[in-house]
């Protein structure tokens, strides 16, 4: 599904776009999701309320372009490092830090696609959910590389997925205590690696 605009100008569209969401992400972070409105969030961006309406239809657009950004970024991330890895272990490690690495630079987005989509109507809902679940299809598919583990890829995958966003949801304690770099070389070795250790403990006592 595409956000309609009224413009037809695409790099236009895309700069305006990240701006009203900059614009979004201070006003939503005040108020929250649902008290915030167009006019705020239009004020906030520097555009004017017709204007506005020009790039987006409505606060649901916005959100939904939240979690748009954040998925396509992972994915060209993912792309541009892990494409060309023939070794599944070390593409998943790959993958998985480029997965904290975006939620990391994208924590606002991030944070109020988590705790806000409940204010999204059900269609848009729909949409971010399988955004999400396009996410943990490219892990669940690098663990089955991996081979047979005592647990099923799929929710080993989630797991995952779930404990990437750990760096973000608990970053007001985080934050003062350790740096970007820490929280993901953590993440990585605790979860990637403990993944792993599951799958190869399995394949050894199964050829034993």
């Amino acid at each position: 599904m595409e956000v309609q605009a009224r413009v037809k100008d695409q790099s236009l569209i895309s700069g305006k776009r990240s701006q009203i969401l900059e614009g979004a992400i201070q006003v939503f972070k005040k108020k929250g999701y649902h008290k915030a409105t167009v006019r705020e969030i239009a004020r906030e961006a520097g555009i004017g309320l017709g204007s506005i309406y020009d790039y987006v239809n409505s606060k649901d657009d916005i959100l939904y372009l939240f979690f748009e950004n954040y998925s396509t970024t992972f994915f060209e991330k993912v792309r541009s490092r892990a494409s060309m890895v023939a070794d599944p272990l070390r593409r998943l490690e790959i993958t998985y830090r480029a997965f904290l690495e975006v939620a990391m630079e994208l924590e606002d987005q991030v944070m109020l696609s988590y705790t806000q989509a409940r204010y999204v109507q059900k269609d848009y809902l729909k949409i971010i959910l399988k955004k999400e679940s396009e996410i943990v299809e490219h892990f669940e598919k690098i663990i089955g590389e991996l081979g047979k583990g005592p647990f099923d890829p799929f929710l080993e995958a989630n797991f995952l997925v779930y404990s990437g966003v750990f760096g973000v949801l608990r970053r007001w304690i985080l934050k003062p205590r350790y740096s970007r770099e820490e929280i993901i070389d953590y993440l990585v070795q605790s979860q990637v690696q403990e993944v792993i250790r599951r799958i190869q403990g399995r394949s050894v006592r199964s050829s034993e």
